[in-house]
């Protein structure tokens, strides 16, 4: 298969090459024993407590202020003009997640410990969302593994808000808002409805929830999970459907540890931001959901020369491999 394809949403193109040489590999142990672990202790090792889950007392996750933020909190500014580049003050809160058991990595939750964390998603999200006129987005995201950036081996995910619209996230915004525009339809719907007619792609479903390897997969073993009642914000999910949103994620982290050998993984929810800028209406034109990407591959001189990834796994394949699994 030597193909190239491109993104309905954001433009991006992918080159599909299938020839080229790929193999599962055995991953480097990043344990890191509880000795010394700051997340053991976490109130007790200087970090400042924002609360706990289902409390402070007896939580089972525990979220905390970064001791080594990105962003910071501040006073609201305007944007700024260096030279001919816009910039603007890295405002905004950097949370860090922390899950009870150190040795219970998030692909080995149950459903109700991972529903848990979806919940606490939720309320943290909504949270950041009211702290600063600033605030335009809040990205949730879970790294796993020294080779997808997870510097703790201590189950954690993280919560960030900013203000300005990442780029990726403004490709799909604005891709989808064209669309929308254009031919009256979420786009997302389309591409929910054209893989599960296709029926070749799909990982997992339930009654409210399905997973999949994109047609255009920029990556290899590339998973995305949709909700099927097609909103536009993770953060006004039905609590009632935080149980059937973790037993989607679980089975394809589970699926992906067992078929690829518990390769180092990220996962981020990429939802509609917090400010409208402009649009009337995210939930006409948007749909929030969960990306979830294998580290198996490195960015080599071609990716970082032409911005397109080079994927050499065929989607098709890869479903079929994490659906067996």
């Amino acid at each position: 298969m030597n193909e190239f394809r491109q993104d309905l949403v954001s433009g991006d193109w992918v080159l599909f090459s299938t020839a080229r040489t790929h193999s599962v590999k055995k991953f480097e142990d990043s344990y890191q024993p509880k000795v010394g672990c700051p997340f053991e202790d976490p109130a007790g090792t200087g970090h400042k407590v924002v609360w706990g889950y289902p409390d402070n007392d007896n939580w089972q996750i525990m979220v905390l202020e970064n001791k080594f933020p990105a962003v910071r909190p501040g006073i609201c500014g305007p944007d700024k003009l260096q030279g001919s580049f816009n910039s603007h003050d890295a405002i905004g809160d950097h949370d860090v997640i922390v899950y009870k058991d150190h040795d219970l990595q998030f692909s080995d939750f149950s459903v109700e410990e991972a529903a848990a964390a979806i919940k606490v998603y939720k309320k943290r999200y909504q949270e950041m969302a009211q702290t600063s006129e600033c605030v335009e987005y809040v990205m949730i995201f879970h790294n796993y593994g020294h080779e997808a950036g997870a510097s703790m081996y201590h189950p954690h995910s993280q919560i960030i808000s900013m203000p300005i619209l990442p780029p990726d996230v403004s490709r799909s915004i604005f891709g989808s808002h064209s669309f929308y525009e254009k031919n009256g339809k979420k786009v997302y719907d389309v591409i929910i409805q054209w893989e599960r007619e296709e029926d070749k792609r799909i990982v997992y479903e339930n009654d409210f929830f399905v997973a999949f390897c994109p047609f255009v997969s920029k990556l290899p073993y590339e998973v995305r999970i949709f909700s099927k009642d097609s909103h536009a914000h993770f953060e006004k999910m039905p609590d009632e459907l935080d149980r059937y949103l973790a037993d989607a994620l679980l089975a394809v982290l589970k699926k992906i540890k067992m078929a690829l050998g518990n390769p180092p993984f990220n996962f981020f929810i990429h939802t509609a931001p917090v400010k409208e800028n402009g649009f009337k209406n995210f939930h006409q034109f948007y749909h929030w959901h969960i990306e979830i990407f294998p580290k198996l591959s490195i960015l080599a001189g071609f990716e970082l020369g032409t911005g397109m990834d080079i994927n050499v796994i065929n989607p098709d394949e890869a479903a079929k491999v994490l659906r067996n699994a």
